[in-house]
């Protein structure tokens, strides 16, 4: 009895669940429907120095069976798009947004063939550091839109807003 009592106890105390490691711990959602994702932003390097250049990334993992579609899909499935939205800051974008290889998916909660991201993603895009940029910490905020489907249903557009720091150093 005193061990189910300390086991309440403990599980009102700390509501986690007491299991191995799982890809996604840091996932939250509010909603039962939607899959479980994971996502990841960082840079290459913690500190960059004006003229040089950096890679930044947006990874994401999710659940086995969802798909999120595609940066670039076929032509008429523009609204399905994965976006990746970054706002104004002091970096230069030197390159588009690359993506792993998307695979073809038959679609079946649309009906039709689609071009798409399973399992672990990893989009990423070349920056700069202008000349003049003050040594300081900056950052790097966007947001990720992106719908994720199974064969039988799509969620409607999920907004996810990131933010990740990188320091600019002065020689």
């Amino acid at each position: 009895m005193k061990r189910i009592l300390l086991f309440l106890f403990l599980a009102l105390l700390f509501p986690f669940p007491l299991s191995a490691n799982s890809p996604f711990e840091s996932f939250q959602s509010a909603e039962p429907f939607l899959p479980k994702l994971k996502i990841n932003v960082v840079t290459d390097r913690a500190v960059v120095f004006p003229g040089e250049e950096f890679k930044f990334y947006v990874s994401i993992f999710i659940e086995e069976g969802w798909h999120i579609y595609s940066l670039n899909p076929f032509k008429g499935s523009e609204t399905l798009a994965t976006q990746i939205l970054i706002a104004e800051n002091v970096f230069q974008e030197l390159k588009a947004w690359k993506e792993p290889e998307p695979v073809l998916i038959q679609d079946g909660a649309i009906g039709r063939m689609v071009k798409g991201h399973k399992g672990n993603i990893e989009f990423s895009r070349t920056y700069s550091v202008p000349a003049g940029v003050e040594a300081s910490e900056y950052s790097i905020e966007g947001k990720l839109v992106y719908r994720a489907c199974d064969n039988s249903l799509c969620t409607l557009p999920q907004i996810y807003p990131f933010k990740t720091p990188i320091n600019v150093g002065s020689r």
